[in-house]
């Protein structure tokens, strides 16, 4: 990375890190300007937004769909607001707004010699699982996929590592935790974006439609005997988040990929119809379609 490019990014999370100690409402009422310019004027992703909530939910009509979606985007930008304000957070307020209800489960894994890979998806405020760390005194790691700017990378791994999360390069995945170099740990795929396979094998039926999902996590998991849980982020209130783990899989047992892949995204699309407007409806989640076997 060159000079320039760090000392600019370097600049950049010092602003966010000084915009973090503002009172969030502040922050919240800055992304209410902005919601207002990417809805109402930029008409951010619109289209893309009203297709993936009008498939997902046919039984509604178009005005109730046009309410999920300013929903949504007040949720987007105000989950922009958090993540600033996460860089200003202390532990002991953090673990306040981001509360784990049942963070037990993972450590009693860990306490029997058991790798715990949780998949996750985009639904309430995925960017605050950095504060997991905050809960365990081992290894937590997400994977990510490298950003094309260097500074913007540079930036994003400064704010994930803010509370001791790890980042691991999705390329470089497999390699590591197959290694077992640090074992054992929790690693957290988010699964619910579009997969770049079209492996029919790896099709399931998500939000009334059939979806691809990613099958690296729970592939892994079986070839490392580790145990597979649903990670639930649910918004309980403006800036406070439950989390639960809900167990898929344990090590030895009869599951396929293919059956943890369906477990995931019915507890995944439970919550999304509980609360549609805290999914990520701007991705372009079914582009790829599968092919057939």
């Amino acid at each position: 990375m060159k000079l320039h490019h760090r000392i600019l990014s370097s600049l950049l999370y010092g602003l966010i890190r000084l915009s973090g100690h503002l009172p969030i409402e502040i922050l919240y009422f800055k992304a209410a300007i902005l919601q207002f310019i990417a809805e109402k004027i930029l008409r951010y992703r619109y289209q893309v937004i009203i297709q993936n909530l009008s498939r997902s939910f046919p039984e509604k009509n178009y005005q109730e769909i046009r309410k999920l979606a300013h929903g949504f985007y007040k949720h987007f930008f105000e989950l922009f607001a958090e993540v600033i304000k996460s860089q200003g957070m202390r532990p002991a307020k953090a673990l306040i707004r981001y509360k784990i209800e049942n963070h037990e489960l993972i450590s009693d894994y860990h306490a029997r010699g058991i790798n715990v890979i949780v998949l996750g998806g985009h639904w309430g405020n995925w960017e605050w699982l950095i504060m997991t760390p905050l809960y365990f005194n081992f290894s937590n790691y997400t994977l990510y996929k490298p950003l094309s700017s260097n500074i913007m990378e540079s930036l994003m791994g400064k704010i994930r590592k803010r509370f001791g999360l790890k980042l691991l390069p999705m390329n470089q995945a497999a390699r590591f935790i197959l290694s077992k170099k640090d074992f054992p740990a929790l690693y957290f795929f988010i699964g619910d974006q579009s997969p770049s396979h079209r492996d029919a094998e790896y099709s399931v039926d998500f939000l009334n439609q059939p979806s691809l999902m990613f099958a690296g996590g729970a592939k892994l998991a079986k070839a490392t005997s580790s145990a597979v849980v649903y990670q639930s982020i649910s918004k309980t209130e403006r800036g406070y988040y439950s989390v639960k783990f809900h167990p898929l899989s344990q090590p030895g047992d009869e599951m396929n990929e293919r059956e943890i892949l369906q477990k995931f995204a019915g507890l995944l699309e439970a919550d999304i119809k509980n609360k549609p407007a805290y999914w990520l409806w701007s991705h372009k989640r079914w582009k790829h379609k599968a092919t057939s076997k």
